[in-house]
């Protein structure tokens, strides 16, 4: 079953809105030759059951393969298909800022490419639009194709970043999401480059609910996403959206001293009664190992900090647009 269940307290209560819409559904895409056509054609398939206009804008983020070509062929026989070209590889995140900043309409869905976002979840999450809500979160209850050491890993970082995260970051939570346009707008004037979706969109509030699904396997070919694209990601939800790494030297600074004053208290107490205390060399190693290896690990934690700040501050654009074949289908 695919209930909603809501992600917050509601700030304001649930007005159900009128038939009649126009959803823009966007895809980043990265070497989906194959896909991209099953893909539009069972979006098509479902969204020409609902009462409402509807138009796909994918985003091909430095494919390698054919999938430029293949996204013509769609354009030229669809009007409701338009793409964007990036100049090169920007990233997941940064193809689909280039699709919320490109997209028209009244609601918006991301989605990936590699049918593992099921399209026949499309109306569930519309259904939600209706009831009231401004945004709709899809959360994976199970991967067909998610091995057993990276399941667990998963469920580990998400747990971890649940304890030090300052927003309710959906456990599981993939970029399949619906937003309003309110919330699409309000998550566009976020003035930061290094963008996170999965982090940003609790973060602007709004009525929200989520809704799980079972992701099924990939259509075809390789996953892109590797073990480096995974920690980039928990990465950037601890360090973007919490600034409890920068606590740790004060909780580790707190420790030392305490061991310092404790062992002060040791010493003075140990002569008060006339036994003596013998030379501990081990003691000391250990404990300029301890100390030099703490302050190294802040040294670092500092270092990733100052590294976003610096990306920040030079505000190059998160993504150039190398070709644009756009369809107008909503002026607004």
């Amino acid at each position: 079953m695919n209930e909603l269940e809501p992600l917050t307290p509601l700030p304001f209560p649930l007005e159900r809105r009128p038939e009649g819409a126009h959803v823009c559904v966007i895809v980043p895409l990265y070497n989906e030759e194959s896909l991209v056509g099953p893909l539009c054609e069972r979006i098509a398939a479902v969204l020409a059951t609902l009462d409402l206009t509807w138009s796909i804008l994918f985003v091909n983020d430095g494919s390698r393969d054919g999938t430029i070509g293949a996204l013509e062929a769609l354009h030229t026989s669809d009007n409701r298909v338009s793409y964007l070209v990036l100049s090169r590889n920007f990233g997941h995140q940064s193809a689909l800022s280039a699709g919320l900043d490109h997209g028209s309409g009244d609601v918006f869905i991301t989605m990936d490419g590699d049918l593992q976002h099921p399209p026949e979840l499309l109306p569930v999450l519309i259904d939600g639009w209706r009831q009231g809500y401004d945004v709709v979160h899809t959360s994976k209850r199970s991967t067909d194709d998610l091995g057993v050491v990276r399941s667990l890993v998963t469920r580990l970082a998400y747990r971890m970043i649940a304890l030090v995260s300052r927003v309710p970051v959906v456990p599981h939570s993939s970029d399949f999401r619906l937003l309003d346009r309110a919330a699409r707008d309000a998550v566009r004037t976020m003035p930061e480059r290094g963008r996170l979706y999965r982090g940003l969109t609790p973060w602007v509030g709004f009525r929200q609910a989520v809704v799980g699904f079972d992701a099924p396997r990939r259509a075809a070919g390789a996953s892109n996403y590797g073990v480096r694209q995974l920690v980039g990601l928990f990465g950037r939800a601890f360090f973007d959206f919490s600034a409890a790494p920068l606590y740790v030297a004060l909780i580790a600074g707190a420790a030392a001293i305490a061991g310092c004053v404790g062992y002060l208290v040791f010493v003075l107490a140990a002569a008060a009664f006339g036994k003596s205390i013998p030379p501990g060399y081990v003691t000391q190693i250990v404990a300029i190992t301890l100390s030099s290896a703490i302050n190294l690990f802040l040294i670092g934690v500092l270092s990733v900090y100052v590294a976003r700040i610096y990306d920040e501050v030079r505000r190059r654009p998160t993504y150039i647009v190398g070709r644009a074949r756009i369809h107008s289908q909503d002026p607004t």
